[in-house]
C-alpha cells in the first residue's frame, strides 16, 4: 500500500511544478489520464504552470519549406493594401489560411496553386522559387526602373 501512496506524491509534484498534461503524466506513471484527474481534484492542486490552449499562435510557427515561405512572400505582395478578408475572398481561401499561406505554415492544395499561379500571372515555378535564388550569381545585378 505504501508504493501506492508513494506514485500520488510524485504526481502532485509533478502537477504543481511542472507543464506536464494529464495525459503525458498518466504515461509516465502508467495509469489513466482520469486517475491523475481525480487525484489532482482531491489533494485540490493548483497548477502553478499555465497549460497552453487553444490554436498554435501564428508568430510561434515556422515555414514549411523555403518554396513554401516563397510563395507566402509573393502572397503578401499581392494582397499589398487590401485587407485578409479581400484577398482571401479573390483566392477562394478563408482570411486565416491567407495569413497560414504567408507564414509558409500552410501546405497547399494543387487547385489551390492553379489558383494562385492564374492570379499572379506566373508559373508554379516562378512562384516557388525565392527571391535570393532569382538572380545566379556572378549574373550582372538587375536594375530596377
Amino acid at each position: 500500500m505504501a508504493d501506492n501512496l508513494e506514485w500520488h506524491t510524485q504526481v502532485i509534484g509533478d502537477l504543481e511544478n511542472s507543464d506536464l498534461s494529464y495525459a503525458e503524466l498518466a504515461k509516465k506513471y502508467g495509469r489513466s489520464r482520469d486517475t491523475i484527474i481525480k487525484l489532482a481534484r482531491l489533494h485540490k492542486v493548483l497548477r502553478r504552470i499555465p497549460i497552453a490552449k487553444g490554436a498554435r499562435k501564428a508568430v510561434d510557427m515556422t515555414a514549411i519549406s523555403p518554396q513554401h515561405k516563397a510563395l507566402g512572400t509573393r502572397l503578401s505582395i499581392f494582397r499589398g493594401t487590401r485587407n485578409y478578408s479581400d484577398a482571401a475572398a479573390i483566392i477562394g481561401v478563408s482570411r486565416h489560411v491567407l495569413k497560414y499561406m504567408e507564414l509558409g505554415c500552410y501546405d497547399f492544395t494543387l487547385s489551390q496553386l492553379n489558383r494562385i499561379s492564374e492570379l499572379l500571372g506566373s508559373t508554379l515555378v516562378e512562384m516557388t522559387t525565392s527571391f535570393r535564388m532569382s538572380t545566379p550569381r556572378g549574373a550582372p545585378p538587375v536594375k530596377h526602373d
